[in-house]
């Protein structure tokens, strides 16, 4: 999987959005927004309904234009020349539409027409078997299910080689199994080296696939979080004495913060410590039960991030 670090090179930037402003008749639905995205990321784009999510997309995708900022996509400005700055570039926004007496099959082939594109056989066949689409092909979509229409939109988001997807709520109406693979396939592309912008409510899935994290509320970015860096030194412990164990860091002044469950979260200066540390610890005889490195809890962190926002929001009213 490709490596974002803090100092990564600005070439591999695919997204940037750089102070993004939306207002609809005076009312500022996305304001002054700024973030990127690199290359082989999967980007969690986080937030409440009306938060901003749905029109940064559309700006993102040339359908809306920002009332100020600017917004550019493998180094173009999508407002300037959208056709090379959205060339590889695949999305599913809002609720994708079909022709409903038409196949699945049928309308991927009438979007690649208007579209002009010029696919073969075996990538349409390719696409509907990477999606789970493979036997109802042939079905007209009007009796897809709401998961099955999804997973359409996914296949025609995918015919062209992306480079770049831009996935608005894709998960919708999916049910487990289809939820496992459609995040498996993620993965896979991500691996190869696809970027993924994706906005999602089910934030167990958008966990395990996100690599890093914007939260946006009120149309402003509340929030990014790089998941490999800023939680790499941080590590959980749990021993059979938890006051014991609490006393034995105080003594050593090493900063650790009780959890719930009689645990301790502690920030490492290295992450090699964290080896050192457990043999101090069973040098001192405290009976591990459990040490790994730890990971917030990505609900935590969204509430936390959100309850923020709601109280800066009240603050300005009164």
């Amino acid at each position: 999987m490709h490596n974002y670090t803090k100092d990564q090179d600005k070439s591999d930037v695919m997204i940037k959005f750089d102070r993004v402003t939306k207002k609809y008749r005076g009312l500022t639905v996305v304001d002054h927004i700024s973030f990127e995205v690199y290359r082989g990321e999967i980007c969690g784009f986080l937030g409440p309904n009306g938060a901003g999510k749905t029109t940064s997309l559309r700006m993102l995708l040339g359908l809306l234009r920002p009332t100020s900022g600017r917004i550019e996509v493998q180094g173009t400005d999508v407002h300037r020349n959208a056709p090379a700055a959205l060339d590889g570039v695949g999305a599913i926004v809002e609720e994708s539409r079909f022709y409903p007496y038409l196949s699945g099959e049928q309308n991927l082939r009438q979007a690649l027409r208007l579209r002009n594109l010029d696919i073969t056989e075996t990538a349409i066949e390719e696409r509907l078997e990477a999606v789970g689409l493979k036997e109802a092909r042939s079905r007209r979509v009007k009796g897809y299910s709401l998961g099955m229409r999804q997973r359409l939109a996914l296949a025609l988001a995918l015919l062209q080689d992306p480079v770049i997807l831009v996935l608005d709520e894709p998960m919708n109406g999916l049910d487990p199994t289809a939820m496992r693979e459609f995040r498996l396939h993620l993965l896979q592309l991500s691996q190869s080296g696809v970027t993924v912008l994706l906005s999602s409510h089910i934030l167990s899935e958008v966990e395990q696939l996100a690599t890093r994290l914007v939260f946006i509320n009120h149309g402003h970015i509340v929030g990014i979080e790089d998941l490999r860096t800023d939680q790499a030194a941080q590590a959980y412990i749990r021993c059979a004495e938890p006051k014991r164990l609490g006393a034995w860091f105080d003594t050593r002044n090493i900063e650790a913060e009780a959890t719930e469950d009689g645990g301790y979260r502690l920030h490492l200066e290295r992450t090699e410590d964290m080896a050192s540390l457990i043999r101090r610890l069973v040098h001192d005889g405290m009976d591990i039960l459990e040490a790994r490195p730890y990971k917030e809890n990505l609900e935590r962190q969204y509430m936390d991030r959100m309850a923020i926002t709601e109280k800066e929001t009240q603050n300005v009213e009164a």
